[in-house]
């Protein structure tokens, strides 16, 4: 009996490795796209036109994809990665964890752990290589230095993260940082860290000792921190250059004192009793005690809340106010650009269910719903039409990081539409349409593929084990995998190509 279990899941295995290969090595092809499919183990795509790659590992759980302006990977459901123009981002464990690079700084956070950002050195914001493939990392500075490691194990970043060199060993027990006037020392980050200047002065610009969360003080140059029992006493001071400060004191959670040039706040029995005064200009928020009651004054802002029952927030361009909270919210914004103007409105119900429409000069420019936990629809009309919806809409809020890492597992069917292109997905890739201007794609996993067109009216079985039709006016007939295509029509396709290419 275990015999026969046995060479019947080597059957098995091999038909799926088979299959798998073949479809690799003999895919559907024409003029203006390659593709494959081996749902749910892989499935891949190339549109020769438009420059867009897309690849699915595994169904859900692996994507890669590369557009004209994007590149992303999610390794789902804990990585996912975007880059472009404008920078790079990476999601970690979402929602709790995000890292985002531009031209100008570095942030990183991991709540309630991490919450930093930098901005880069100058050597930073020139050209340069980094590979981050989360354990590892290698790069190469604009001065040709090189760098890497295997976190948390030994490593090395040069001009990364707004530092000039970062150094770790087995971290947390042991980190190096070097700033432009200073290094940190980390033992056992976060409980003990050290800073030395690198050119001594008297006073001392750069000094600082802590023992988490016992006791810490730091002077860098125009800031002074210092706290004892952390989060329990907590005091900073900071003085710029051209006046401005801030001191802040924290006995944590009696009183908290904040005194600026800009503002004076205090908060007694946090977060309940709270009160806030500008000093360049009429402002003053009085909390007593939050969430229930606050009334807020201003020179082009008006607010009052009796929470849970009624609460609103006016200004110059918004309006935003709730009844009987959580059943509904309303709010609305409304903006000027040069001879342009845009009204947006959005409506609430059970926090979750949404909608929400903006309009252009008094023509509809937007429309998003959401019925949670049923249905998600978008549709823009600004200066092409898109479309976009799936179910059903587990996800209650939007968040980019938790979009790409966990809403592919969570949607049965999703459709999207932009411009001549239209794409629709049931129950994670088993059934897929894809129309583009020149043709229609269904697919049905592996089992079969079925192409209409001007010129082609193609289907075929098992990803070519037999395939029989029409592709771009020529013959198509394919029996286990080989392509029984005349010469001539072959170069026709080809000739094709070349022409839809130029």
């Amino acid at each position: 009996m275990y015999s026969n279990l046995r060479l019947i899941l080597f059957w098995a295995y091999f038909l799926i490795f088979f299959l798998i290969f073949v479809s690799r090595v003999f895919p559907y092809e024409d003029s203006s796209e390659k593709r494959f499919n081996f749902w749910p183990f892989i499935v891949y795509s190339k549109n020769k036109i438009n420059k867009i790659e897309r690849l699915e590992i595994a169904g859900p759980f692996i994507y890669k994809y590369s557009f004209p302006k994007e590149k992303g990977t999610s390794l789902r459901p804990i990585y996912s990665s975007v880059k472009g123009a404008e920078g790079e981002r990476i999601f970690f464990l979402s929602p709790l964890g995000i890292y985002k690079s531009d031209k100008e700084t570095t942030s990183l956070k991991l709540v309630p752990l991490i919450s930093k950002t930098w901005v880069k050195t100058p050597e930073e914001k020139q050209e340069e290589k980094h590979f981050d493939f989360f354990p590892v990392f290698w790069g190469k500075t604009s001065q040709n230095e090189t760098y890497g490691g295997i976190f948390p194990i030994y490593g090395k970043f040069k001009n990364r993260f707004g530092k000039k060199e970062i150094t770790f060993v087995l971290w947390p027990i042991y980190s190096k940082i070097e700033y432009e006037k200073y290094t940190a020392y980390n033992y056992l980050w976060p409980f003990i860290r050290t800073i030395r200047e690198k050119e001594k002065h008297e006073p001392s610009e750069y000094s600082g000792f802590k023992f988490w969360p016992l006791f810490g003080r730091f002077k860098e140059a125009d800031t002074e921190r210092s706290f004892i029992l952390w989060p329990f006493y907590i005091k900073s001071y900071f003085r710029g250059s051209e006046g401005e400060y801030s001191d802040r004191l924290i006995v944590f959670p009696f009183y908290i004192r904040e005194n600026t040039n800009i503002y004076n706040k205090k908060i007694v029995l946090w977060p309940f009793f709270q009160k806030i005064y500008a000093k360049d200009y009429y402002y003053k928020q009085l909390d007593a005690p939050w969430p229930f009651y606050q009334k807020i004054e201003g020179e082009e802002i008006k607010g009052l809340r009796y929470w849970p029952f009624y609460g609103y927030v006016k200004k110059e361009d918004s309006l935003d106010y709730f009844i009987l909270w959580p059943l509904y919210f309303y709010k609305e914004d409304h903006i000027i650009q040069k001879d342009l103007k845009f009204d947006e409105r959005e409506y609430k119900f059970l926090i979750f269910s949404k909608y929400r429409y903006t309009e252009q000069t008094g023509n509809p420019l937007e429309r998003e719903y959401r019925i949670w936990p049923i249905i998600y629809g978008y549709e823009s009309k600004s200066n092409s039409t898109t479309q976009f919806y799936y179910f059903p809409a587990i996800l209650p809020l939007y968040d980019e990081g938790m979009e790409r890492n966990y809403s592919a597992f969570l949607k049965l069917w999703e459709y999207y539409q932009h411009e001549d292109y239209s794409f629709f997905k049931l129950l994670w890739g088993l059934y897929r349409y894809e129309k583009t201007k020149q043709k229609s794609i269904q697919e049905l996993a592996f089992l079969f593929r079925i192409v209409k067109g001007p010129d082609t009216n193609y289907i075929e079985f098992l990803e070519g084990l037999l395939g029989i039709g029409k592709i771009e006016g020529n013959p198509k007939i394919k029996i286990i995998f080989m392509d029984f295509t005349p010469t001539n029509n072959i170069n026709k396709s080809q000739n094709k190509f070349s022409e839809n290419g130029k």
